[in-house]
């Protein structure tokens, strides 16, 4: 009963690390970062520093390959989008010695290019925002007439918050949609898409799979998030939403999913109505909050892994609430300083009614909350001493 969690650094990794401890499985933990935070959890049962997946790929997989092998793993869980990926490139060599319960690679990239799920959404009939795509940078002027605003720009292939604008006029349009190329050095292939901008509140459908066949489902709104204009969940609530999951659902079996995902969604305030956002083909910010409410996706995807199938679990407890204070506190401040109605935000912040529990904070195990703590002063005196 062994398994390897990558990312060991963030949040995420920490929760699935616990959550596994607690199941008395073996968990090793790695990251190129040498203090990382699940390193120092109770439930890391041993720990490696490896090269990092993004500036060192074949590095990282060598490590990770010769790793598994020796300390004989039985599951490996990669967490970030760079890793799930990277892993899923080199899954048919990693397999000869260690299960690996996720997607081919090329099943990812149709989740996780932003431009691929639209054309996919699109074929099945699904609701997407409105999406237009350039080829050629003299486009620019003549799209920035044709759209409505706001708008939001998106890179086809990040994750999270990286990389995504809100845009309000043509002007703001046109030098944004340029500075983005500049910025992220982007071929034509990759320029970003300009999609319609959704008002409503956020929500996500968190699946797992078992060869294209439905195992667990577990929904989610958003109450906060940070950035504030759109990044990961910072306060969120369980509930259900039939119309999203036959969605997600839909979409799933479609691909013919296996392992984990999470989609997103926004409720359109003008029609009271679902649209897809994006796909996390991975493990998601807000996995806590499923955990909390009963639906464990890290042990159901261990025990899918090792045993061959696991019984389904569709049902939850409705109305339980988690936060990832750190987070949570700089959703606050941003919301503070941009809102003019700022008692009722201080009040809603301070409401703790149905709150289960903290993402890291943990009196069971509380030296990773103590480095968090720690990382995150040592980030905000060096911003502030660089501003």
């Amino acid at each position: 009963m062994s398994v390897l969690v990558t990312s060991a650094s963030g949040a995420k990794a920490l929760v699935i690390t616990r959550s596994l401890g607690r199941r008395d499985i073996e968990v090793t933990t790695t990251d190129c970062e040498q203090f990382s935070a699940a390193f120092f959890s109770k439930y890391s049962k041993s720990h490696f520093v490896c090269p990092s997946p993004t500036k060192s790929p074949l590095e990282f997989k060598n490590v990770i390959e010769k790793e598994v092998k020796k300390r004989k793993i039985e599951v490996l869980m990669p967490i970030n989008s760079t890793e799930t990926l990277l892993i899923a490139m080199h899954k048919n060599k990693l397999e000869l010695y260690t299960k690996i319960p996720f997607a081919d690679h090329p099943k990812m990239l149709q989740l996780h290019n932003k431009d691929q799920l639209v054309k996919i959404a699109t074929e099945l009939g699904l609701p997407t925002p409105k999406t237009c795509t350039v080829k050629d940078v003299r486009e620019i002027r003549n799209i920035a007439e044709m759209i409505e605003y706001p708008a939001v720009l998106k890179l086809k292939d990040a994750t999270s918050s990286m990389g995504i604008q809100y845009v309000n006029s043509k002007d703001e349009f046109i030098y944004n949609y340029k500075q983005s190329i500049l910025d992220y050095n982007l071929d034509p292939s990759c320029y970003p898409l300009i999609q319609e901008f959704i008002p409503g509140d956020g929500y996500g459908v968190s699946v797992l799979f078992n060869q294209g066949d439905l195992r667990a489902l577990f929904t989610h709104k958003r109450l906060r998030e940070y950035p504030i204009t759109g990044g990961p969940s910072t306060f969120r609530e369980s509930v259900r939403h039939p119309e999203m999951e036959e969605i997600a659902i839909k979409l799933l079996e479609y691909i013919d999913w296996h392992g984990v995902a999470m989609v997103e969604f926004k409720l359109d305030k003008r029609t009271n109505k679902p649209v897809l956002i994006e796909v996390n083909p991975r493990f998601w910010g807000s996995i806590n909050q499923a955990i909390t409410a009963g639906v464990d996706f890290p042990y159901l995807l261990y025990k899918m892994a090792t045993e061959g199938d696991i019984t389904p679990v569709l049902n939850y407890k409705l109305g339980v609430r988690t936060r990832f204070l750190m987070n949570d506190l700089r959703a606050l401040f941003s919301h503070l300083r941009h809102s003019n109605n700022r008692v009722q935000i201080l009040k809603d912040f301070l409401n703790f009614d149905g709150i289960m529990s903290d993402d890291i904070i943990s009196c069971k195990d509380p030296l990773p909350m103590m480095f968090f703590a720690y990382t995150n002063m040592k980030e905000l005196l060096r911003r502030n001493q660089g501003a």
